[in-house]
């Protein structure tokens, strides 16, 4: 049988180069998706600032970073710790960070200064503060009416240790301006105050109240750090840490925010049943501070002020509100409602449930 010449392949009128171009490019255009999904996607920065990246209050964003979650939302996230809450204050403003990690109480404060900057996904739906005294100053102790005229410590990062102590006071029926206050600074360990006996009573975070827990330095009057115990100084629930920006970048750069709140979102989840081994192989290292152990003990003290689900529900908000307005220099604040509403959104997180199917 005669086999066919490679001419009558080619269509009528079309020369061979011809065609042969036309097979290349009608290839190229079928692969041309495949090619696209597997060049790497672009990622959008963003700065988050924060006080110390290795606090439990930010742990949820290490977290995010650590497991890949922000690289899956097509974000590269720059954490970046800046001490104090006046200068993420002042970064925010400047625009020096897109995004800053504090508590939810710390944003209604800036709104008093006509900041407006709003919240997206909560992360701390407890305080994760708790208030003792000291054994040794204190061996006596029976009841808060007995602090009158003492120091009592409080953490320079934020104002929920403050809160707490004050909160504690007034059910005492004692005044902020009946005993005497000392800032102490959040990074590491039993302040040096402490050490010294300069101060009797002692409102901070975690890893410093659960070591002098754990050594029987400290007597606990109330813990924070749980929803209940929240719940019992604070008369309500008080939320903590949440990511907050400037309302028009959040805005104008909704995307991105709802990947941020997407990755945050699939960190807490993993925080509610992540493993001892699970959290000391995800965490660097350095954030245990030199001792695994009392890492874990704190972690475990704080895991139920971590929010399962982003949502900062009204209770929280207007109990919040109610606690600032209590503070020493702010007073009642008319119309704050309206101002409560703008300081933050639950669309986000709730737009993250209708794409991942969660339930609502």
């Amino acid at each position: 049988m005669a086999q066919p010449r490679l001419s009558s392949f080619w269509p009528p009128g079309v020369s061979r180069r011809r065609w042969l171009a036309r097979v290349a490019a009608g290839a190229a255009w079928l692969a041309g998706p495949a090619v696209l999904a597997q060049r790497p996607r672009q990622q959008r920065r963003v700065t988050i600032g924060l006080t110390r990246e290795e606090s439990l209050f930010h742990l949820p964003l290490t977290v995010a970073g650590q497991l890949g979650y922000f690289t899956d939302e097509g974000l590269d996230v720059r954490l970046i710790g800046l001490g104090t809450m006046s200068a993420l204050a002042q970064a925010l403003r400047q625009g020096r960070v897109d995004v800053v990690s504090a508590s939810y109480v710390h944003l209604i404060l800036q709104r008093l200064h006509e900041r407006p900057w709003q919240s997206f996904v909560l992360m701390g739906r407890a305080p994760m503060v708790a208030m003792g005294v000291s054994t040794r100053q204190l061996p006596q102790f029976e009841h808060v009416s007995q602090l009158r005229g003492q120091c009592i410590g409080v953490a320079t990062e934020g104002p929920l240790s403050r809160l707490l102590a004050q909160a504690l006071l007034a059910k005492a029926g004692l005044s902020p301006a009946e005993v005497q206050w000392l800032e102490l600074p959040g990074s590491g360990p039993e302040p040096l105050a402490w050490r010294q006996g300069r101060i009797q009573a002692l409102s901070h975070a975690d890893p410093i109240m659960t070591q002098l827990e754990l050594r029987g330095e400290l007597r606990l009057l109330a813990d924070a750090r749980t929803l209940r115990g929240a719940a019992d100084v604070f008369d309500g629930p008080l939320p903590s840490t949440c990511l907050f920006a400037h309302s028009a970048y959040v805005a104008s750069r909704s995307d991105l925010v709802h990947g941020l709140t997407q990755a945050v979102l699939r960190a807490l989840r993993w925080l509610q049943t992540a493993a001892p081994a699970d959290l000391l192989t995800t965490v660097p290292p350095s954030h245990a501070l030199g001792d695994r152990a009392l890492y874990l003990a704190a972690f475990f003290r704080v895991r139920e002020a971590y929010s399962p689900d982003g949502l900062l529900e009204d209770e929280a908000a207007r109990n919040a509100w109610r606690l600032v307005q209590g503070l020493e220099g702010v007073g009642p604040l008319p119309g704050w409602a309206g101002s409560m509403a703008a300081t933050h959104t639950n669309a986000f997180v709730l737009r993250a449930r209708r794409v991942t199917g969660a339930p609502p």
